[in-house]
């Protein structure tokens, strides 16, 4: 995009009349299909108020002589592919008051320059792929009226500089980055702020009380966390707070009566948590279709529709008997749990059983910890039909978006249909086997999530290594043939090389592993191709690990075990 190009004659181009006659002094071009790069030279239109090149297709860096454009005052370059890490010259536009990054590709710092900008009201730079920690020298943007970092991979604490700043006060969202540490007790100093979002974090400890000087929030979304502690009493300030969300963290004690106080509240998630006791019936409580109480096991009682269990109610004259009663009974109940626990260990110590039936879930890769069904729910963005790339009797395959080790990663997420009849063995079997392998022609499962949904029904989900060309079987038999369907055709040579991969997958299985593995549902819809059309095996949910003379001598209690509904050993089609 060369700016000697653009005319004053343009649609969505302004010049500057009388005041700047012949200078271009605004460009609104958003949505124009506009692709290229932005020409170093834009920095001659030092008469720009006004650049609006958003929903385009433009690449590459910023440039940095964007710097000298001073008397702009917005700039929106969101949703383009722009690339490379933001340039320290754009804290040079001191007259500034509206910047909109986001939803591009850049990655690197923040850079320390923005806390230059100090007329600056608006700032968005979410949906990238910036790595950096959160400089405290925002702290400096004392005009701040939204702060938008979500979605990108920050890491380290939540600067308490940021949460003083007295002209917040619509929308703070530090959501689905990779912060740690605690939520700072500086956080009541938003007094007047409308919307927080720190969810999809690792924000550790408890909901600081300090939240009650919030008097003005409308929003509260902690979501996806490692939150502890109970559900503080500072929240029955919040008079006109509408959405409050502290599902899927690992918070304790009851549910406070007074959330159904709360008059303006409309939508209350605290589902996926250890919470207990009765729960409330007044208010937000009395409405299924905007309250979420999920994954809370030691809940009782509440509306009908929560199907929870009834409270039982002890007579005070018995309370303090009782209570001794439940001492004694939890104290044995221990010894016997840990007792249990010893033998159980030896026990399985001893045999080095391969069976997992009755383990409701293990880890698979150590490297990444079991994630939750929230954090799927929000991957796949409500396991979207949009985000659906496969789909069978077994179950549904998934594209979506996860942090794993402070890094955003595109995975596949297979979620197991627990109503095919052998479901829950096949989804063992496949663990167990996956756990036992490794080899680059085998499709890596990085964790798995067992638990139950947000309706209360079991779930169980792998989470897979995303393989992005797709399935041998699509390649071999289009459903529609297109043009663009031509130019997949493979040739012979590369259908040599991934017989090759094939067979180099299933020799590991059957001679380089003890005890040795058979698939048993060899078939083009499990053979996945890379970008570079190496095949990968998935799909164990029919393999058997059978006996070999190592095996009989290590393993003999594994004989004539099978892990996975009945098929068959080689190659033809289970059931044939």
């Amino acid at each position: 995009m060369h700016p000697f190009l653009i005319s004053c004659q343009w649609n969505g181009v302004t010049c500057g009349g009388r005041r700047y006659p012949g200078h271009v002094t605004a460009i609104h071009l958003q949505g124009y299909g506009i692709s290229g790069t932005i020409s170093q030279d834009i920095g001659n239109l030092t008469y720009l108020h006004f650049l609006d090149l958003s929903s385009n297709n433009l690449v590459g860096d910023i440039p940095s002589t964007l710097g000298n454009c001073r008397k702009l005052y917005t700039v929106n370059l969101k949703d383009n592919q722009f690339t490379g890490t933001l340039p320290e010259d754009i804290g040079r536009l001191s007259s500034l008051q509206f910047l909109d990054l986001s939803q591009n590709r850049f990655e690197g710092q923040i850079p320390q320059s923005l806390s230059n900008i100090t007329q600056l009201t608006s700032l968005s730079l979410s949906n990238n792929f910036l790595n950096s920690s959160i400089p405290t020298s925002l702290g400096n943007l004392t005009q701040i009226e939204i702060l938008d970092l979500s979605g990108n991979m920050l890491r380290g604490q939540i600067p308490q500089e940021i949460l003083t700043i007295s002209s917040l006060t619509k929308l703070l969202n530090l959501s689905t980055n990779a912060l740690s540490g605690t939520i700072p007790t500086q956080i009541g100093h938003l007094n007047t702020l409308g919307t927080i979002d720190l969810s999809m974090n690792k924000l550790a400890g408890e909901i600081p009380e300090a939240i009650e000087n919030c008097v003005q929030l409308l929003s509260l979304y902690l979501q996806i966390n490692r939150l502890q502690g109970q559900i503080p009493r500072g929240l029955n300030n919040l008079g006109v707070l509408e959405k409050l969300d502290l599902s899927s963290n690992n918070l304790t004690g009851t549910i406070p009566e007074f959330l159904g106080s709360i008059r303006t509240l409309n939508y209350l998630n605290l589902s996926f948590n250890n919470l207990s006791g009765p729960v409330p019936y007044t208010g937000v409580f009395c409405n299924s279709t905007i309250l979420s109480v999920t994954g809370n096991s030691m809940l009782c009682g509440g509306p009908q529709f929560l199907h929870l269990p009834s409270c039982r109610s002890i007579p005070s004259h018995k309370a303090s008997r009782n209570r001794l009663h439940i001492f004694i009974f939890c104290a044995i109940g221990i010894l016997v749990f840990c007792l249990c626990s010893i033998a159980i260990y030896c026990f399985i110590n001893k045999r080095i059983t391969p069976n997992f039936v009755g383990r409701e879930y293990l880890f698979l890769n150590r490297n990444h910890e079991r994630v939750s069904y929230a954090e799927l729910h929000e991957a796949t963005k409500s396991f979207s039909p949009a985000n659906l790339i496969g789909s069978g009797s077994s179950g549904n395959v998934y594209i979506g978006n996860l942090i794993l080790d402070k890094n955003l990663a595109t995975v596949a997420i297979k979620v197991v249909n627990l109503e095919q009849q052998g479901a829950n063995r096949s989804f063992l079997a496949e663990c167990n086997v996956l756990k036992r392998t490794r080899h680059r022609k085998l499709v890596k499962v990085i964790t798995v999530c067992s638990g139950m949904d947000r309706n209360g029904d079991e779930f169980k989900a792998l989470v897979l290594e995303y393989i992005c060309n797709g399935n041998l079987d699509e390649w071999l038999h289009p459903h529609t043939m297109t043009d663009s369907m031509i130019s997949r055709k493979l040739s012979l040579m590369r259908r040599l090389h991934i017989a090759l991969d094939v067979a180099e997958a299933l020799d590991y299985l059957h001679y380089h592993i003890d005890p040795p593995i058979v698939h048993c549902d060899i078939k083009p819809s499990n053979i996945l191709l890379d970008d570079n059309f190496v095949a990968h095996v998935t799909d164990f949910g029919l393999a058997k690990i059978m006996q070999s003379e190592a095996c009989k001598k290590n393993h003999p209690e594994i004989e004539g075990r099978s892990f996975a509904v009945n098929g068959t050993i080689g190659y033809v089609p289970p059931g044939k």
